[in-house]
């Protein structure tokens, strides 16, 4: 009971003088509260006087914050500097990008499979050598634009890597995949247009025509066309490494991988 009658009092001074004070300002006028509670203490001197054994404890208590953090400051800054690349670093990712991509080879089968049934390039058999030359020739264009890319990547010091958007809601994250299409971080995680990117594209395409039949493909005509294909193709892999781990926690593809391999503990 002491102790909440020391509160009331404490509760009572400190908020009686600014009320009556407040009724006598003009309108323009704004309250703001003391930034030391010792400043505020003064409204209730008697109080001070009397020296009652909980008083510093209670003090103690009521007092401010010295600081207050910006809640409205995100948990990670879109473009705060990634971990900085090696040369070993950049090596794993070609191989990995390049060699160990199951997603990159499923892509590559498609496409492969689209362009046997639509018969092109024409003078290419629709049969099974026919389709092999169409998927080799499509895996010919991703390692030459990994190289071209990587390789100036390294050069200028950019980084190759897609980064995930810390933003929310479907509308900015695919507007962040899209932006990332065209452009990429630099190792001080300022952004800046991607240059390697559009080379390794546009380059891959271009070079992909001298094995294709060279009188009806041209470096320039054709070989700019497989270059807005392969932007096209890098937008839809920016799609996916945004949003296919939220599918796969959608599809509950974690439950079903746990289920087919189960730790040894499950056979005990």
């Amino acid at each position: 009971m002491k102790i909440c009658q020391v509160v009331l009092l404490l509760s009572l001074g400190t908020s009686a003088g600014p009320v009556m004070e407040a009724q006598t300002l003009p309108d323009p006028a704004v309250l703001v509260a003391s930034s030391t509670l010792p400043q505020g203490a003064e409204l209730f001197p008697e109080l001070l006087a009397s020296n009652h054994p909980l008083l510093p404890s209670l003090l103690e208590t009521l007092t401010p914050p010295t600081s207050v953090g910006n809640l409205n400051a995100p948990m990670e800054a879109p473009n705060a500097p990634a971990q900085r690349l090696t040369a070993h670093d950049r090596m794993v990712l070609f191989w990995n990008d390049t060699y160990a991509s199951p997603g990159a080879f499923a892509g590559l089968s498609a496409g492969a499979l689209v362009d046997q049934v639509r018969h092109t390039p024409a003078k290419w058999d629709q049969d099974g050598s026919g389709y092999t030359r169409r998927f080799a020739s499509g895996y010919g264009q991703l390692a030459a634009r990994n190289v071209i890319h990587e390789g100036l990547a390294g050069m200028t010091g950019l980084d190759p890597r897609y980064r995930v958007c810390q933003c929310y809601g479907a509308l900015p994250r695919t507007a962040h995949a899209l932006k990332m299409t065209f452009t990429t971080y630099r190792q001080d995680g300022r952004l800046t247009l991607d240059v390697p990117q559009f080379a390794g594209a546009y380059g891959s395409g271009m070079l992909s025509t001298y094995w294709y039949p060279h009188r009806l493909y041209s470096p320039l005509v054709q070989g700019v066309q497989f270059g807005h294909e392969q932007m096209g193709e890098i937008m839809v892999g920016n799609l996916v490494q945004e949003f296919g781990p939220d599918l796969g926690r959608a599809l509950h593809l974690h439950s079903w991988t746990a289920r087919s391999h189960p730790r040894s503990s499950d056979d005990d």
